[in-house]
């Protein structure tokens, strides 16, 4: 399958489960605001709950993503199961991504109070696993959805070859994420609903592109 083809198909998808993608996107943004009420700000308990919480929801949006890149409509029926489905999986996933998030924040907090020299290797070294752990988590749902087979190492060694092979693709989702929250503060709030939908979109295409190229 080409990229094109990947890219019309994943257009045509969206569009037939627009629906689908409006509900997934705003029971997200409920999931994600609730850490901002509980406890706001960047600390170690909204990212735990971050990570608790987010991503069951962000599953659930992957696999209507994932049938509008391979075509099919999915409906609020078909989001409400792979709700079901894939809560566990999702979970799994963001908590790994949450404790690399944890093991940075600690880093920081020891470097920011004196500045050791001896915090810095263990400051690179969290960060760069967050890093890699959050844009990994992008192309590690849709691709564990999608082949249930892999799962463990060798998911996220996949995930994480798919990110580094085009890594212009995934930071795009990052930028609309981005350009979505920056409309949500400037404008208004209700934007935020709309911006799950475009991202997951976005992950998507970026997803099965790239693997499609890899395996020509």
């Amino acid at each position: 399958m080409s990229t094109d083809t990947v890219i019309v198909a994943t257009l045509r998808g969206a569009y037939r489960s627009l629906p689908a993608l409006l509900v997934a996107s705003a029971a997200l943004c409920v999931a994600a605001t609730l850490p901002v009420l509980a406890a706001p700000g960047i600390n170690a308990v909204s990212i735990a709950l971050y990570a608790a919480l987010a991503p069951p929801f962000l599953a659930a949006l992957s696999a209507i993503g994932n049938s509008a890149a391979f075509g099919d409509m999915a409906g609020i029926a078909d989001w409400a199961r792979a709700l079901r489905s894939y809560a566990v999986f999702g979970l799994r996933q963001g908590l790994i991504a949450g404790v690399a998030a944890e093991l940075f924040l600690a880093a920081l907090r020891v470097w920011s109070n004196g500045h050791p020299i001896w915090v810095l290797p263990s400051l690179a070294l969290t960060g760069a696993a967050a890093i890699l752990a959050l844009s990994g988590l992008a192309a590690v749902l849709p691709l564990g959805i999608a082949r249930p087979k892999l799962r463990g190492a060798r998911l996220w060694i996949t995930a994480l070859h798919l990110v580094a092979r085009r890594p212009g693709r995934f930071a795009a989702i990052f930028s609309l994420t981005g350009l979505g929250l920056w409309a949500a503060i400037t404008w208004s709030a209700s934007a935020l609903l709309l911006v799950p939908a475009p991202a997951i979109v976005v992950t998507v295409a970026a997803v099965w592109t790239t693997a499609a190229e890899a395996t020509r």
